[in-house]
């Protein structure tokens, strides 16, 4: 396994929506996930990136969740919406949106 698709494993990217994200063919993301060709600095920076930007994200939404349990209580349920998470392709939302759900007591309902 090649560190590109490493990342877009952690990332969540479908290697479609990577080569969209990428501004590439998808026989290009093919390519460097399955190691025929390198893929270059500024993708694997890329990807990076997004993965940051999710950290950051869900750290953020848990936060806000953190903030609420202390001036409320804990809900009944929470709504959880990939577009309040930031607009990123289908995958990568998910990932961040797991990120949240990973960071939430056991027990706690979510939907999404």
């Amino acid at each position: 396994m090649t560190p590109y698709r490493l990342l877009l494993s952690l990332s969540g990217l479908s290697q479609a929506e990577a080569a969209d994200f990428h501004g590439v063919r998808l026989d290009t993301v093919k390519s460097w996930s399955a190691g025929r060709n390198r893929a270059p600095e500024g993708a694997i920076s890329e990807v990076r990136d997004l993965i940051a930007k999710q950290a950051r994200a869900a750290d953020a939404a848990l936060a806000k969740y953190r903030e609420m349990v202390a001036e409320h209580g804990a809900p009944e349920a929470i709504d959880l919406t990939a577009d309040a998470l930031g607009g990123w392709p289908d995958g990568a939302e998910r990932m961040a949106l797991a990120r949240v759900v990973a960071g939430l007591p056991a027990g706690q309902a979510v939907e999404v």
